[in-house]
C-alpha cells in the first residue's frame, strides 16, 4: 500500500474523529475511522460518486439531520440544536469517504490523484471551519493549541510528499520542523481567521467555546463590558404583518451596586403549567401575561412569530406582551424575572407574544427609587437639573440631555469614579452607560426607573421578516408614572447608527437566514397536518433512496459497459500481437509499434500491418462501438491472411 494513502486513511480518521467530538456523536468516530480502514484496504469495489449521487447525498444528509439529528443527538450539542448544519457536514465527510474507497490501488510514485487532493481540500476546510473540541487543546507555552487541528494540516503535507519523496521522506520531513516552533503562533491565528469566516457563511457551522459569547443571554446581572464584543450572528428571527416593537426585553433590573452592576429583584422561582393556559386549535398552548406597558389606545395588537437561533432557552417579548404562544409544556420564570419555556426535547425553540394596548397598573415599590452608594452631591445636583413641573416633562429633560451626546464603544473613563466621568464630564458611551445615568436621573427626581436588558429589532430581510444578532444587544430604560403604569425609553444617541455601520451583515449571512425563513413557512404549512407531515416526511426519505440507488445503477452500468468494451478492445491488440510475434510494450501505441516493425519482415506484410495500426489508431475511441470493432476484426483478419502467405 503507497505511504500516501496510508497517510490519507489517518487524515479520515483524524477528521472524523474531530466532528464527532464536536458534535458529541462517538458513532461518528467509529464509523469514520472504520470506514478509513476498509477503504485503504480496498477490499471492496466503488464506483466513484457522480454529481448526481454527490447532490443525492448532501440533500439527504441535509433531510435526515433536520428531522432525525436533532431528535437523536445529545442534548444541548451542536448536532442537536443545528441539526440542518450538522447533517451537511456529514454528508460531506461521507463523500470524502466514498472518494477514498472509490480510488485506484496505485504503487507509483507519482502525484497526488484527484481524489485524494479533493479530500485533503474539504478535510481541512471543515477541521478549520469547525471548532475544535474542548477535548483536543492542550496548553503550549502558555497558548491554547487546537492539537487536532495542527496534527491534520501535518497529515495533509505528509500526504502531498510521501509518495512522491518516498526514497527521502525523512529528509523532507525535517523541512516541516520550524512548523511545530510556530505551532502556538499558528493555533491563535487560526482562531482570530475562524470568526469572520463563519460569521460570513451564516449559521452553517458552530461557534466553539473558544469565542467569548458576545452580547448579552437575560442574566442574574449585568455589566458594561457584556456590550464590548459585537458580532453578526443571529440570535432570533422574527416573522411579523407588521413592522415589529423595536425592543424585545429579555429581563428588568433594579439595583445597581458599587461595582456598577446592575442586579434584579430577587423573587421566588414561579412557573405556568397546562392549567394555566389555553390550548388553541394548533395544539400551542396560549399563556395570559401580565401588561403593565402604558399603551395608546388606538395602537392595533400585534402578533410577532419569534424562532430562537442561540443555544439558550430564554424568552424574549415586546414591553406590551399581554400573551405569550407555543409548543411547550410550560413556562418558568428564574428568581431574575427572566421567562424560559420547556420545550420537548428536539422541538423548535419558537414562540409568539401578542401585543395588546390593555394593560394593568402595576405596584410600587421603593427598590425603583434607590440610589447607589457612590451617588453623591455633584450627581444630586445635575440630575435636579432636569427637574421640571411634571414627571412627564422631567423624563424628557433627561432624555433630550443623552441622546444629544456621543455614542462610541471606545471609552476612556476615570478608572477610580467611571461614573462621574461619564455622567458630569458628558464623556462619549454606549448603551449601557447611558440608560444608567437616565435611571438613575430619574430616580434623583423621585421618577421611579429601572433598567432592561434585550435586543432591539432594525435588520429587516423581507417585508414580513426581521432578524436579530448578537450586536443588537442593547439596554434602555422604563419609567412608572403615577398611576403605576409603566412607559419605555430610549437614552442612547442616534449616532449609535455608525456602530451597525461598522457591523453590518454579509451578503451570504442575509441570503442564508431569508432563505431558511421562508423553508421555515413551508415546514410550518406542510406540518399543520400530521397525516402530510409524515408523507412528505416518509416520502422525501424514500425519494432520496431511489435517486440514489438509480443514480449509482446508473453508473454502475455504464462503467460495466466501459469494462466490457475495454476486454473486446484488448482481446483483439492481443491477438494481434501474438499473431505477429512482436514483442509486448505498455507504453507503446499503435503509431509507435507502426515505426518499429521488424526490418526484415517482407513489404507486404509491413504494409498490410500498417493499415492494421492505422485503422485500429482511428476506430479505436469511436462512438459507433460496434461498427469500429467490426471494421478492425476485419482489418485484422486481412493482415494475418497476408502474414500466411
Amino acid at each position: 500500500m503507497p505511504l500516501g494513502q496510508v497517510f490519507l486513511a489517518v487524515f479520515l480518521a483524524l477528521e472524523s474523529l474531530h466532528l464527532g467530538l464536536s458534535m458529541e456523536l462517538t458513532l461518528v468516530i467509529w464509523l469514520g475511522a472504520g470506514l478509513s480502514v476498509l477503504g485503504a484496504l480496498k477490499l471492496v469495489q466503488v464506483e466513484r460518486p457522480t454529481w448526481g449521487l454527490s447532490f443525492v447525498l448532501l440533500a439527504t444528509g441535509g433531510f435526515l439531520g433536520s428531522q432525525v439529528l436533532e431528535d437523536w443527538a445529545l442534548e444541548g450539542s451542536w448536532a442537536q440544536t443545528n441539526g440542518l448544519g450538522a447533517g451537511l457536514v456529514l454528508s460531506l465527510l461521507t463523500y470524502q469517504l466514498w472518494l477514498f474507497a472509490s480510488g485506484e490501488k496505485s504503487s507509483t510514485h507519482l502525484a497526488v490523484n484527484r481524489n485524494s487532493q479533493t479530500i485533503l481540500v474539504l478535510g481541512l476546510l471543515l477541521i478549520l471551519l469547525i471548532s475544535p473540541p474542548d477535548q483536543a487543546i492542550v496548553q503550549m507555552f502558555g497558548v491554547p493549541v487546537a492539537l487536532l487541528t495542527i496534527t491534520a494540516i501535518l497529515l495533509a503535507s505528509l500526504t502531498l510528499m510521501a509518495d512522491r519523496c518516498a526514497d527521502y521522506l525523512f529528509s523532507r520531513l525535517l523541512l516541516l520542523l520550524p512548523l511545530f516552533l510556530v505551532v502556538p503562533l499558528l493555533g491563535l491565528l487560526l482562531g482570530i481567521g475562524q470568526g469572520p469566516v463563519i460569521a460570513a457563511l451564516g449559521d452553517i457551522f458552530p461557534r466553539g467555546s473558544s469565542f467569548t459569547p458576545t452580547g448579552f443571554s437575560p442574566r442574574q446581572q449585568l455589566r458594561a463590558s457584556a456590550f464590548l464584543q459585537p458580532s453578526n450572528r443571529a440570535v432570533m428571527r422574527a416573522t411579523t404583518e407588521h413592522r415589529p416593537n423595536s425592543y424585545l426585553a429579555g429581563n428588568r433590573l433594579v439595583e445597581l451596586n458599587e461595582d456598577l452592576v446592575w442586579l434584579p429583584i430577587e423573587r421566588p422561582l414561579s412557573a405556568l403549567t397546562l392549567l394555566d393556559a389555553v390550548i388553541e386549535e394548533t395544539g400551542q398552548l396560549r399563556f395570559e401575561m401580565d401588561n403593565h406597558q402604558f399603551s395608546i389606545g388606538n395602537n392595533p395588537p400585534q402578533r410577532i412569530d419569534i424562532q430562537s437561533l442561540a443555544n439558550n432557552n430564554f424568552v424574549f417579548m415586546s414591553p406590551n406582551t399581554s400573551h405569550l404562544i407555543g409548543r411547550f409544556e410550560a413556562l418558568t420564570r428564574n428568581a431574575a424575572d427572566v421567562w424560559s419555556p420547556v420545550y420537548d426535547r428536539g422541538a423548535d425553540k419558537r414562540w409568539v407574544i401578542e401585543t395588546s394596548s390593555e394593560s394593568i397598573p402595576d405596584t410600587f415599590s421603593e427598590i425603583n427609587l434607590q440610589l447607589p452608594s457612590f451617588w453623591d452631591a455633584g450627581l444630586q445636583e445635575k440630575s435636579e437639573g432636569f427637574l421640571a413641573s411634571d414627571d412627564q416633562q422631567t423624563v424628557y429633560n433627561v432624555l433630550d440631555h443623552f441622546i444629544a451626546r456621543s455614542y462610541s464603544l471606545e471609552t476612556n473613563f476615570n478608572p477610580d469614579q467611571p461614573f462621574h466621568d461619564f455622567f458630569l464630564n458628558e464623556q462619549p458611551a454606549y448603551c449601557f452607560w447611558f440608560a444608567t445615568g437616565a435611571a438613575l436621573a430619574l430616580r434623583a427626581n423621585d421618577i421611579p426607573a429601572r433598567l432592561v436588558g434585550g435586543y432591539v429589532i432594525h435588520e429587516q430581510l423581507s417585508e414580513e421578516m426581521w432578524l436579530v444578532r448578537e450586536r443588537d444587544a442593547h439596554s434602555w430604560v422604563e419609567w412608572q408614572d403615577a398611576e403605576g403604569y409603566w412607559h419605555t425609553i430610549d437614552p442612547t444617541p442616534p449616532s449609535i447608527t455608525s456602530f451597525f455601520g461598522g457591523y453590518e451583515s454579509s451578503p451570504v449571512s442575509v441570503l442564508y437566514h431569508l432563505l431558511a425563513g421562508q423553508w421555515q413557512k413551508i415546514i410550518d404549512a406542510v406540518l399543520a397536518n400530521e397525516l402530510m407531515a409524515d408523507l412528505v416526511r416518509y416520502g422525501g426519505v424514500f425519494i432520496l433512496l431511489f435517486l440514489f440507488v438509480r443514480e449509482y445503477r446508473r453508473i454502475r452500468g455504464r462503467k460495466e459497459k466501459l469494462d466490457s468494451r475495454t476486454v473486446r478492445w484488448q482481446k483483439v491488440w492481443q491477438r494481434f500481437l501474438s499473431s505477429a510475434n512482436l514483442p509486448v510494450n505498455e507504453s507503446w501505441t499503435a503509431s509507435t509499434y507502426a515505426e518499429n516493425l521488424p526490418q526484415e519482415w517482407p513489404s507486404a506484410w509491413i504494409n498490410a500491418t500498417k493499415d492494421f495500426l492505422q485503422n485500429y489508431k482511428l476506430l479505436r475511441f469511436s462512438n459507433d462501438d460496434e461498427l469500429a470493432l467490426a471494421e478492425v476484426e476485419s482489418s485484422l483478419d486481412r493482415c494475418l491472411q497476408v502474414m500466411e502467405k
